[in-house]
Order: structure tokens, then sequence, then C-alpha cells
């Protein structure tokens, strides 16, 4: 059984894609656990484990390792894979991962790559010795290491992957694109640098060429959001839902 951990709050533009990316999986996940602490509860449109956490005075923030410690309890999978809710997911994103996890404890993509939406930034970053959270996913026998990693800063990723030791099984998606990490989307502001636009060096075309060749399936949908088609309030029209 494959579950899905997607923590979320305060992006419902951000979900509703993500909602999107899911159901076009050629695989589906037998769970997907959402947990959600922004300030009004997102609507969920896919079957889902919805577990809302409401936001705490004094709490640290990010809340993303508070988040995934709720959402351990309720894993009945084998197989675990993050799927975050800001990052694009091409249709055969779990099937890949999941095939990989057959014969590998700790599974990510490498050498990432990111886009910056509003400003046309990108960047792809030459990491092989682990993969970002929104990439990596891993077997239920990893995972009482992994609960044990939810301290500290919220830089998860490079904690799990120095405990994962000889166990990870790092690779490159180089025929067709499985994922990009989307930055700049409407709602509460993301960790990390790649959601500052000054960090890239590289810049799109005008007509957002790299886009286009990165996620030539689905580059439409980014591009209604640009140019005002698909917004927090029309989402529901634009899908279907």
């Amino acid at each position: 059984m494959i579950t899905a951990i997607t923590p979320t709050g305060g992006r419902s533009l951000a979900f509703a894609l993500c909602q999107n990316w899911v159901r076009n999986q050629t695989v589906q996940p037998d769970q997907w656990i959402v947990v959600d602490d922004g300030i009004a509860p997102l609507q969920g449109f896919m079957p889902m484990d919805y577990i809302r956490r409401e936001p705490q005075p004094g709490e640290p923030k990010p809340t993303l390792l508070i988040n995934l410690k709720l959402a351990i309890p309720a894993i009945t999978g084998d197989k675990i894979i993050i799927l975050e809710d800001d990052e694009y997911y091409a249709p055969t994103y779990i099937e890949e991962l999941s095939r990989r996890l057959d014969s590998h404890e700790v599974v990510g993509v490498g050498r990432s790559k990111y886009y910056h939406l509003p400003s046309g930034g990108y960047t792809v970053i030459g990491n092989m010795t682990h993969a970002s959270l929104a990439q990596t996913s891993f077997r239920s026998s990893f995972l009482p290491k992994f609960a044990s990693l939810l301290v500290g800063n919220a830089y998860l990723d490079m904690r799990l992957w120095k405990l994962a030791g000889n166990r990870k099984h790092l690779f490159v998606d180089s025929g067709a694109p499985l994922y990009l990490g989307i930055k700049g989307l409407p709602g509460r502001g993301g960790i990390g640098a790649g959601h500052n636009p000054r960090i890239y060096r590289a810049k799109d075309t005008a007509d957002r060429g790299i886009l286009k060749q990165w996620i030539p399936g689905d580059c439409q949908i980014y591009l209604d959001i640009l140019n005002g088609k698909l917004t927090k309030d029309t989402y529901k029209e634009y899908f279907g839902w």
C-alpha cells in the first residue's frame, strides 16, 4: 500500500493544484494524509484522510515538523511518499517512486529543478547526496528513523538523507520530467531560498519556453495562473469541481 503525506495550510490555490496532480497519477495512493494548519480550513475534492490542526499561539514557524508528527500515527501504507503542495508532480511520479521502493528503502530524485513562477527565474541544483523533502519517499521500515528526525529546524531533508546512509537511492529524471519545484504561488510563504526570486541567475523567455520544456503536458495550467484565468477564486470552475 502507498501512503502519500501532504502538510499544508494557507495555500488554497497550491492545494487545488496538488489535488489535480494527484488525481492525474497513473498509480493512485491507497491513502492520502493531508494535515492542514492554515487560518481557514482548505477544501478537499479528492479522497483523503484530512487532519485539521488549528494553529496555536507561540508555536514555531514553519510548522512542517509539527504537522508531520501528526500524520505519522495515521499512516497505513508500507510505501510513504511526501507530496508538497507547491510542487508539480507528473502523472507517473508515484508510479516511478513506488517501483523503486520495491528495491530500496529510501528513494528520492536528485538534481532538483526549481522554477519561480512570477519572475520566470529557474535553476537546477546539482544535489546528488540528498533530495529535497518534496521528492523523498521511504518504506515503513524507515519510519521510526524518520520520526526521530522531527526535532530541531525545519530543514529535515539534509538530516534524513544523512541518516539513510547506504539505504538510500537517488536518481535523476533525465527522461520524461517527473516533477518541478514551483515557487512564488499565492498564499503562505514557504521555507528555503528557492522562494526568493533574487537567487535565480537564469530567467525564462517571455513565452516561458523553459517551463514548457520541463512540463510540456501541464504548462498551460501555470500559464493560466499568470494570465489570471486560474486563481484561488476560480479553481473550482477551472478544474470542474
